[in-house]
């Protein structure tokens, strides 16, 4: 192997020469030691105090340097020194679902560096299990992330410390979908009918349950709730189900590029119940209320940003979404239809109202069997000015 040591070649022992050593007289020592004293107290010596002195002066910008570049020289030092004191925090945020236009909010905030801005380096973890990631924020193993109210709702009367700081949905997303010629025109001719959900947990099963309760129905009014998992289109159009309960943001227009035109009763317009916001813990609240401030207005600012200009928003998200098309029509359909659940007043406000309907319904239906309160299950006191 190469070594990168200095060559010790032609330099064995003995190869100095073997000679005499020279030695001068003494008067030309003695001679040549004035010669050089003389040297040093005219010469040497006052020049050195010169270089010494020319030294330690005040610094002065040199004949060739302009105050243009001065300035940018130093305002690059001050820059580099704050970036190095103000280090940024990594978190990860969790969002329950894959990749989607729907996340466009946070793409944006994200691509437009409003994370970087509040001090905060950003990963996204995209998951299904909505439940696992509330529970890793409940024992600190996450610290954010993009969570359904009732699941925080039912994971803070389990005693687990977790804090909805932010709401991002003003309108419950979830709807009952019907053929457009259907008999079912309001949620109580729901009454007799076979209506298909996901599964009988979760947000929609939920949301029908608050739909019902608004009108005093009950479950066991339907003459059926059937389970059929997450791929609703091909149920709905093959008319296994009177009426199905979907995500109004993309479902629709996903079965009516595959059957027949649909409509949609909104529960939001019965029973406006919390759906997804910023969640995070008591831990981080105590200890980092600026991180979670800085987190809230970052969302905030992006979704400012999407409403303000949809289209801009779903080229950003082609960032962020595989195979994503620039020109299609469905997915672009799919943002549209989320702004008007986004819209507010004021981004991240809870309503205290819809908290508490929320409780109700989970009370009614059997989840919630002691009073939670409130005030630990979410808070307004990190939104963004």
């Amino acid at each position: 192997m190469k070594s990168w040591r200095g060559s010790n070649a032609g330099r064995c022992a003995g190869s100095v020469p073997d000679t005499k050593p020279f030695i001068l007289p003494y008067r030309k020592v003695v001679s040549m030691f004035r010669l050089i004293s003389r040297f040093v107290l005219v010469v040497a010596i006052p020049f050195l105090v010169f270089v010494y002195a020319s030294n330690n002066t005040p610094a002065q910008v040199s004949a060739t340097s302009t105050p243009e570049a001065t300035q940018v020289s130093t305002e690059a030092a001050t820059g580099a020194a704050n970036a190095s004191s103000q280090a940024l925090t990594p978190i990860t945020l969790f969002l329950p679902y894959i990749p989607n236009v729907q996340f466009a909010p946070v793409y944006v905030a994200v691509d437009r560096g409003y994370f970087k801005d509040a001090g905060i380096d950003i990963k996204l973890e995209h998951g299904f299990d909505e439940t696992d990631g509330l529970t890793r924020i409940g024992t600190g193993q996450l610290q954010f992330g993009l969570v359904s109210g009732e699941q925080v709702m039912l994971a803070r009367a389990k005693g687990a410390p977790v804090t909805y700081v932010f709401r991002w949905y003003q309108q419950f997303p979830v709807g009952v979908v019907v053929p457009a010629d259907s008999t079912i025109n309001k949620p109580e001719d729901l009454a007799g009918k076979v209506v298909g959900v996901p599964a009988k947990y979760g947000a929609s099963y939920v949301g029908l349950q608050a739909l019902l309760y608004a009108v005093k129905l009950k479950e066991s009014d339907l003459k059926d709730v059937k389970a059929i998992g997450f791929d609703t289109a091909p149920v709905v159009c093959a008319k296994q189900v009177d009426a199905s309960v979907v995500y109004v943001a993309n479902e629709p227009a996903q079965i009516e590029s595959k059957c027949f035109k649909v409509r949609v009763i909104k529960i939001s317009d019965y029973a406006n119940i919390v759906s997804n916001g910023l969640v995070t813990n008591e831990k981080t609240i105590q200890n980092q209320p600026d991180l979670v401030r800085g987190m809230s207005a970052a969302l905030a600012h992006g979704l400012d940003d999407t409403l303000a200009d949809p289209t801009a928003a779903y080229e950003t998200s082609r960032k962020f979404i595989d195979k994503l098309a620039a020109d299609d029509s469905v997915q672009m359909g799919v943002l549209t239809n989320s702004l008007p659940l986004w819209k507010t007043n004021q981004y991240g406000y809870s309503d205290p109202a819809a908290w508490k309907l929320t409780a109700d319904t989970l009370q009614q239906m059997g989840l919630i069997t002691t009073p939670v309160d409130l005030s630990k299950v979410y808070s307004n006191d990190f939104l963004p000015k």
